[in-house]
């Protein structure tokens, strides 16, 4: 799609001889002033669907935005005289309200990828760290889910862009790092339930057990009744 619209970007500057037996001149100018921010808005596409793709995000808003490009695409390279230049004005200003609302949506679910996959993760950094021997993989999964939590902030979308990018290779190696030094899906899930205050004494099993141990962690977890819950971390 970002390949129709650079096409259509090089088409830009030979409208006004496409349409020279018209007398729409003013027409024109209107047009290509319209237009000249057309580079940015194509770069603002591009890294829109980017973040779609690498938070599996694509919603109604994403999916008008894609249409609502074509349209645009499909009106400009028309403009022949006075109704289709006003129809590629109307289709151009569709494109970029469909822009701004994918936007919106897709910083929003952001924030709850942000929420759901980089806060715990942090959380979970912030018990590592406290075990001595993994205190240095535990500050380096905090720092990313601070990180994760200040790109919420980001203003240019081509930044945010490529920032997620990065958080999400980066968060990639580091679980990975993790799952070598836990080595059992068992420890996995009780730093997990810890990390969501869900851990009881059942999620301590022997392995567990035996993995805080060799960790010198035993000493540094306190045990605590929940309300009408039972017991807990």
């Amino acid at each position: 799609m970002s390949d129709v619209l650079l096409e259509l970007e090089g088409l830009l500057p030979r409208i006004p001889q496409a349409v020279t037996h018209q007398k729409v001149s003013h027409q024109i100018d209107r047009l290509l002033e319209k237009f000249s921010d057309f580079g940015s808005t194509r770069t603002r596409l591009s890294a829109l669907l980017d973040i779609s793709v690498l938070i599996d995000f694509d919603d109604e808003h994403v999916v008008e935005m894609k249409a609502a490009s074509q349209d645009a695409a499909a009106a400009l390279l028309k403009t022949a005289d006075e109704a289709s230049i006003l129809r590629a004005e109307e289709a151009y200003q569709e494109f970029k309200t469909a822009i701004g609302l994918a936007e919106r949506f897709l910083r929003n679910h952001w924030k709850l990828v942000v929420s759901r996959d980089y806060a715990p993760f942090s959380t979970i950094g912030r018990l590592l760290k406290q075990f001595g021997d993994t205190s240095d993989i535990g500050n380096r999964m905090e720092a990313l889910g601070a990180r994760a939590d200040q790109s919420i902030n980001i203003a240019i979308i081509a930044e945010l862009r490529d920032t997620i990018r990065t958080l999400g290779e980066e968060r990639s190696k580091l679980e990975a790092e993790k799952a070598a030094m836990t080595k059992n899906s068992e420890v996995d899930d009780f730093l997990n339930k810890l990390a969501s205050g869900d851990a009881t004494l059942a999620s301590v099993t022997p392995t567990v057990h035996q993995w805080l141990s060799d960790h010198g962690a035993l000493e540094d977890l306190a045990v605590r009744p929940r309300e009408n819950r039972g017991t807990y971390f």
